[in-house]
């Protein structure tokens, strides 16, 4: 499938931080391509838990099974939208994990394309998904566990409202052999 230049950016560019709404969506099969884009960015694994390629039959698969009921299924990943003047367009990925009901708490994880960077919209999304998980699913509290060298994503959990919780020693192995703390983070809802 070939890929255009964003109708709201240039690659590389970030957008004009204005005029635009987040909202949080189901995967669709629509989405595949861009999923498979970004699942493959090799230089976002060492922040996640990817440590090979992943299919676009994989993905494909995942929104076709698409289970709506995240309590049963553990886990529950949406698209973040950005709808503008010019369309609506897919510019993150939010996953909710180890989705506890007896507990009322889960994880979460944020992806947010580089083009779509330092403009709000991580903190927009976050904000999106407590009020959901605490009206729609019940939950009394999130957390996230952040690698101690990602600076932008240490900001936007304590400017979401997340508090440091604790540090894990020597947690996330990167590239180049040395081991980075993992800063944990928890939100009450």
């Amino acid at each position: 499938m070939k890929h255009e230049k964003s109708p709201l950016t240039d690659y590389g560019m970030h957008l004009p931080c204005h005029d635009f709404e987040v909202v949080l969506r189901a995967v669709e099969p629509a989405d595949v391509d861009t999923l498979y884009i970004w699942e493959n960015d090799r230089t976002l694994w060492p922040f996640g838990n990817t440590r090979a390629p992943i299919s676009r039959y994989q993905l494909w698969a995942y929104a076709r099974n698409y289970d709506a009921n995240p309590l049963s299924d553990g886990q529950l990943r949406l698209i973040i939208d950005l709808r503008s003047p010019a369309g609506p367009e897919p510019c993150g990925i939010l996953d909710l994990y180890d989705i506890d009901p007896h507990n009322s708490r889960a994880m979460t994880g944020i992806m947010i394309a580089r083009a779509y960077r330092r403009c709000g919209i991580a903190l927009l999304a976050l904000q999106q998904l407590a009020e959901y998980a605490r009206t729609s699913l019940n939950l009394r509290m999130l957390g996230a566990d952040v690698a101690a060298d990602n600076l932008p994503s240490l900001s936007l959990f304590a400017k979401a409202g997340y508090t440091l919780t604790s540090r894990r020693p020597d947690w996330f192995l990167r590239p180049d052999g040395t081991y980075i703390p993992c800063d944990q983070f928890s939100l009450k809802l």
